[in-house]
């Protein structure tokens, strides 16, 4: 696959990690993450460097900025390419989510527009990053309309958890709601959903012989330990079944006491929700992972 590895993977996940944050705290803030919550100013904050840093290794990886770097400026000017428009909506991003930052910094709220601008851009970019693979036409597992899909369902999901685990060690007011974790039992469950909608797609036929075998990698074969271990049992079941037991706990205190604030102050009373947080992290890792390395191109069918 040549310059498809590792920065491409840690790219992927860099740029769907920061654009999920910035969702996060612009969820938090806007009250679909509950009435009080601690979510809504670190996802912001981290949002706009996570994603420079891996813009930077995109430019420099598949553009060869290293070695040539003249090569960066036609990266800017080639607009039939899908490269090209996401690093104007990378750059545009950016921007964006270090001025929200900005106006955090010196205490002062900033414009609406600036908020859901950085929010449009921020679904933007985490789309994106499995656009950039879906319209490779020369590798089959990855040219699929449900690439982009799982990419942001991953993204938000990841992002949800740094934000909550930040917001753990960084904010003084621990504010635990409810609604938090709700709204990620939905995303991952979403994402197992568009995980299995995928592979579904792969072995009806649509996406030929090649993206078969590169299924088969992962379930069955060389990379299938990394998959069933890293991203599904400790990325996706693992945090599954601990929301699933959050929500009946939750439930039976409210049921029992009818006070909202005995759920909440018992709905993270441990190590367990960030030990689940880590693993939602490490599963969209390994997952942007795995789809780079699994990948095939078509001649190698052709050729074997």
């Amino acid at each position: 696959m040549g310059h498809w590895g590792w920065l491409i993977a840690i790219y992927l996940f860099l740029g769907g990690l920061g654009a999920g944050a910035y969702l996060a705290s612009f969820a938090a803030e806007k009250g679909l993450l509950g009435k009080k919550t601690n979510l809504d100013r670190l996802g912001y904050v981290v949002s706009g460097p996570i994603v420079a840093f891996g813009a930077f290794l995109l430019i420099f990886d598949l553009g060869q900025g290293l070695k040539k770097p003249w090569l960066i400026i036609n990266m800017f000017l080639n607009f039939s390419s899908v490269m090209t428009w996401g690093i104007y909506i990378l750059s545009a991003f950016i921007c964006v989510a270090f001025i929200k930052a900005f106006f955090l910094w010196k205490k002062r709220q900033a414009p609406a527009v600036i908020s859901y601008l950085g929010a449009i851009l921020a679904l933007a970019t985490a789309a994106y990053t499995g656009m950039l693979l879906a319209v490779v036409e020369g590798i089959p597992f990855w040219n699929s309309y449900l690439m982009p899909v799982v990419f942001v369902v991953s993204a938000l999901s990841t992002g949800l958890s740094l934000t909550s685990l930040l917001a753990h060690f960084f904010e003084k007011q621990q504010v635990h709601e409810m609604r938090v974790s709700q709204v990620h039992l939905g995303l991952v469950a979403t994402e197992i959903v568009a995980l299995a909608a995928f592979f579904a797609l792969i072995y009806s036929g649509s996406q030929g012989t090649i993206a078969k075998i590169s299924a088969n990698m992962l379930l069955t074969e060389s990379l299938s330990i990394p998959f069933w271990l890293l991203l599904v049992i400790i990325g996706l079941v693992g945090p599954l079944a601990f929301y699933l037991l959050q929500a009946r706990s939750n439930k039976k205190v409210l049921l029992t006491s009818g006070d909202q604030n005995s759920a909440l102050n018992s709905e993270r009373g441990g190590i367990g929700l960030l030990l689940c947080d880590g693993a939602v992290m490490v599963g969209g890792l390994t997952l942007r992972c795995l789809i780079i390395f699994a990948a095939l191109p078509v001649w190698n069918g052709i050729l074997s």
